[in-house]
């Protein structure tokens, strides 16, 4: 009996754990994430909102997180960068948009859907540096039957597939300001929204190479991940394909990074992180 119970032991300590993968279910990580399952079934996918995924980092609920790129300078847990690819865009998002009433230079306060980190901020950015506002944030919670029975603020931010699919929205709101082109305007330089974050302590093995070789592989059929998805997200699929290969972009390199490092260092200029912390990989 104790030899058996000793093999038993013995076969749990050799199989390997399941590596975890945080991701949002947007379309725009498509390209990043679909088929990684099928490809490879050791692995569990989690989704959450881009707000919530840090959390389910630290907590140890996932191995690795596609997260929103402030939470890499606001985290209180040492982070590394894992080099297998985020979402970028060097121009319009279309899907990271502040609609208003008023015109934008003369707003004092802002709803900000609390779905995002980087694009609040990134929006305090945007607001201070273009058009010299201290503006006040007021979280927006669109998902809650609270909010959607009540009118819509006279101005917000909204991330996400509802900018898209909330077709009222170009109507009521005639001042509109997609935050990728703005940083663009202003610094002539891509904006990373996420990128793939892990504890510095976590072994993730083989991962960072699948994760590499599967966004490599979607890249090129984003036609049929299009078809596929656009529909499932309510998206037009001429549309959906032309966000997933013109608007936004999925490889991390020089200029990517140089634009996470300016905007790490605006937020300490505006006191929203206590220091810009060097990239670890």
């Amino acid at each position: 009996m104790d030899h058996a119970q000793n093999q038993c032991r013995d076969f749990h300590s050799l199989t390997p754990t399941p590596l975890r993968v945080g991701c949002v279910s947007y379309l725009n990580a498509k390209p990043l994430i679909a088929g990684l399952a099928e490809a490879h079934p050791q692995l569990q996918i989690r989704c959450d909102v881009p707000s919530g995924l840090l959390a389910d980092l630290l907590a140890g609920q996932v191995d690795i997180a596609l997260c929103p790129v402030v939470d890499y300078y606001r985290s209180h847990c040492p982070l590394k960068i894992v080099p297998c690819g985020g979402i970028s865009s060097k121009g319009h998002t279309l899907t990271v948009c502040l609609f208003s009433r008023t015109p934008i230079e003369k707003l004092t306060e802002i709803h900000a859907d609390t779905d995002s980190h980087t694009s609040v901020n990134l929006l305090r950015v945007i607001m201070a540096k273009r058009y010299q506002r201290d503006i006040k944030i007021i979280p927006y919670n669109t998902r809650s039957e609270e909010t959607a029975s009540k009118p819509t603020p006279d101005a917000m931010l909204l991330i996400g597939d509802k900018v898209v699919t909330s077709s009222p929205l170009a109507v009521q709101y005639p001042y509109q300001l997609d935050m990728g082109q703005a940083w663009a305007q202003l610094t002539n330089l891509p904006f990373m929204f996420a990128i793939w974050l892990a504890k510095e302590e976590t072994d993730l093995g083989e991962l960072p190479l699948w994760l590499d070789e599967n966004r490599k592989h979607n890249q090129v059929r984003c036609a049929q991940l299009a078809r596929e998805f656009a529909p499932k997200h309510g998206w037009p699929q001429r549309l959906a394909y032309e966000y997933l290969t013109e608007n936004l972009h999925y490889e991390v390199g020089d200029s990517e990074l140089q634009a996470m490092e300016l905007f790490a260092h605006y937020l300490h200029e505006l006191n929203l992180i206590d220091k810009p912390c060097p990239l670890t990989f």
